[in-house]
C-alpha cells in the first residue's frame, strides 16, 4: 500500500510523518495556536485533548496542513469551510471559520458572496446559519 502525502509549502509529509512525532510535537503549543487562529477552541476539540492528546495532535496538524497558503489561498480555504459549515448547520464552527477567514484578510464583500453561494446547494436555513455566526463573529471583535 503506497504512504498518502501531504504536501504544502514546498514541504512533503508521509502520513507516518503526519502521525509520528517527526511532525506532531508540543499539543498544548499548536492548541493555543488553533484557538488564537479561530478566536476560540471548539468544546469537542478541547474534549479530544483532554482524553487522547495524541489524536488531538494529529487533528490539529491536519488542520494546519490542509489550511495553510497554497494553490488556494488560506483565506479562501477559510471561507469555503465557512460555507460548509453552515451548510452543515454547525453555527460555532462557522463562527469559527468566519473568524478566520477575516484574520486571514477575508472582506465583507467575500464574506456576503461567500453567503449568497450557500443559498442555491443548501437553502435559506444554512444562509440563516451563516449570516447568524458572521454576527457573532463581529460582536466577538468589537
Amino acid at each position: 500500500m503506497k504512504a498518502l502525502r501531504a504536501v504544502t509549502s514546498n514541504i512533503v509529509f508521509s502520513m507516518e510523518d503526519v502521525m509520528s512525532d517527526k511532525v506532531v510535537r508540543q499539543p498544548d503549543k499548536a492548541l493555543v495556536a488553533f484557538g488564537e487562529e479561530f478566536g476560540k477552541v471548539l468544546d469537542p476539540v478541547a474534549f479530544l485533548n483532554e482524553k487522547n492528546p495524541e489524536l488531538c495532535a494529529a487533528f490539529l496538524r491536519l488542520h494546519e496542513l490542509t489550511l495553510n497558503e497554497g494553490a488556494v489561498s488560506k483565506k479562501v480555504k477559510f471561507l469555503v469551510h465557512a460555507a460548509i459549515t453552515a451548510s452543515q448547520h454547525d453555527r460555532e464552527a462557522t463562527v469559527m471559520h468566519i473568524t478566520g477567514a477575516q484574520h486571514a484578510g477575508a472582506s465583507e464583500q467575500e464574506l456576503l458572496e461567500t453567503a449568497f453561494t450557500i443559498l442555491p446547494v443548501a437553502g435559506m436555513p444554512a444562509l440563516a446559519v451563516f449570516l447568524a455566526a458572521w454576527r457573532q463573529a463581529r460582536q466577538a471583535t468589537q
